[in-house]
């Protein structure tokens, strides 16, 4: 378990200004210094090493060709890595600017509000999904399925929404799982900081709203599935995130947080408050109660003790009903519909139930693997589970949305293999050059295989 660290003094004040931000609003507070600087480390020969890194709180991000990996955090975690006997160099240094507000032209509403170079705020893509319902009632519907952390604490914070998407036909839409059309749901920024993931719902939402009766895989998706699209599963972390302006704040996990929990952790890259989402889910779940470490895993003590997280589960429910008995060994029913991708970044992989363990493999492996293969292709991503692939992950999404229920998810992590458009932070020229044209073929093959994904 990671050492917890006190943050400096400057440091310190920066955070609390921009927390400060997350009820107050964008007030001036030009040229205030935020939190340290993002190091990423290339790990000699460290891949057989991965477990061991990820055990002992280091930030294992990516695996590089030759067996390196990549690790991030600041500058005193090439002490870390030399305390485990590995060989590391610095390959990139990511420097926190000044404080600066979202952006918005003059005259533009809340859908065109961007940082760092285009990326949209939470306010945007909530925005964005009003217009979509508004312009296209006869396509697009939004739901509120809960509230984040800090609305629930009346500290700001924000609702939890969805869109559904489909060709409108009487009972679509419907927040049960007695559905007509069978479902494909996709969620982004669980982990705040990976911005490039909310990117790809953004545009997926406007390519399926655009592309109805213009473009023939859109239409045809359209006439036989539901398209559920979660862009931000994670708002009250993406506000802090946005905050930095265009030196985005490397913030991994959600608000429930104190001013002293602040204060004592810092918000570095590697020291933080918070619960990460992706730990907090109720299978395969393991206790991490270190409130700093970036895998914090519950905030009482407990599985599901985020809003956040038991939210998800219970629209998952609604929406994809239980097909699955709880067994490690149970497969999933024959007649199960339905498909789910949960959108992370950077490390380029494709990866599949169990993410908790790799020494045994889901009753339904083939047919998991038989989707990687496929999906694999659009991206030249590697499939597998999370520990065959980089490392064991207790408490994921997808070991709940399939161990419990019965649901097809996987999780892609985006990335670019060491290119320009790596990082949790990839300019924002990457989200169209780089990784959503593929994406969107990944999209619309997995709602595809909804009507029977396990056959």
């Amino acid at each position: 378990m990671r050492k917890l660290r006190a943050m400096t003094t400057v440091a310190g004040a920066a955070v609390l200004v921009a927390m400060a931000a997350l009820t107050t609003g964008p007030a001036a507070q030009a040229d205030r210094p935020m939190a340290g600087d993002l190091v990423e480390y290339q790990v000699h020969d460290g891949a057989r090493n991965a477990q061991v890194l990820a055990d002992a709180g280091l930030d294992v991000v990516a695996v590089r060709q030759g067996g390196d990996l990549v690790v991030a955090g600041d500058d005193s975690t090439a002490d870390q890595l030399r305390g485990l006997g590995l060989r590391a160099d610095v390959s990139r240094r990511v420097h926190q600017g000044t404080w600066a507000a979202p952006s918005r032209p003059a005259g533009a509403g809340l859908q065109d509000e961007t940082y760092y170079g285009g990326y949209h705020t939470v306010n945007a893509h909530y925005a964005n999904m009003d217009a979509a319902a508004s312009a296209h009632p006869d396509l697009a519907s939004v739901v509120s399925y809960g509230q984040s952390w800090r609305k629930q604490q009346g500290q700001g914070g924000y609702d939890l929404k969805a869109v559904c998407i489909t060709k409108m036909a009487q009972g679509d839409c419907a927040v049960n799982p007695n559905s007509k059309k069978p479902r494909f749901l996709l969620q982004a920024q669980v982990h705040a900081r990976e911005i490039a993931t909310g990117e790809m719902a953004y545009k997926y939402i406007n390519y399926l709203v655009n592309g109805y009766g213009k473009d023939a895989t859109v239409t045809n998706l359209l006439d036989t599935t539901e398209i559920w699209v979660v862009p931000i599963v994670n708002p009250d972390g993406v506000d802090l995130v946005q905050r930095g302006g265009n030196s985005p704040v490397m913030h991994r996990k959600n608000a429930d947080f104190t001013q002293a929990d602040l204060q004592r952790c810092g918000d570095s890259v590697s020291s933080q408050p918070g619960v990460d989402i992706n730990r907090n889910f109720g299978y395969g779940w393991q206790s991490n109660t270190s409130k700093c470490d970036q895998t914090t895993s519950t905030s009482n003590g407990s599985s599901d003790s985020e809003p956040e997280t038991k939210a998800l589960e219970q629209f998952w429910g609604s929406l994809f009903g239980d097909h699955r008995a709880d067994g490690p060994n149970d497969k999933v029913d024959a007649g199960a519909r339905g498909t789910a991708l949960m959108l992370h970044s950077y490390a380029g992989i494709i990866i599949l139930p169990w993410e908790y363990t790799h020494s045994v493999h889901s009753p339904n492996d083939a047919q998991f693997r038989a989707m990687g293969k496929d999906m694999s292709q659009f991206s030249g991503y590697r499939y597998g589970q999370a520990g065959e692939l980089l490392y064991d992950a207790a408490g994921g999404s997808d070991d709940y949305a399939y161990g419990k229920l019965g649901m097809a998810s996987f999780t892609i992590e985006l990335g670019d293999n060491g290119g320009s458009c790596d990082g949790f932070a990839p300019r924002y020229s990457c989200v169209d050059s780089k990784f959503y044209p593929y994406m969107q073929k990944t999209f619309n093959y997995l709602a595809s295989k909804a009507p029977s994904p396990f056959k």
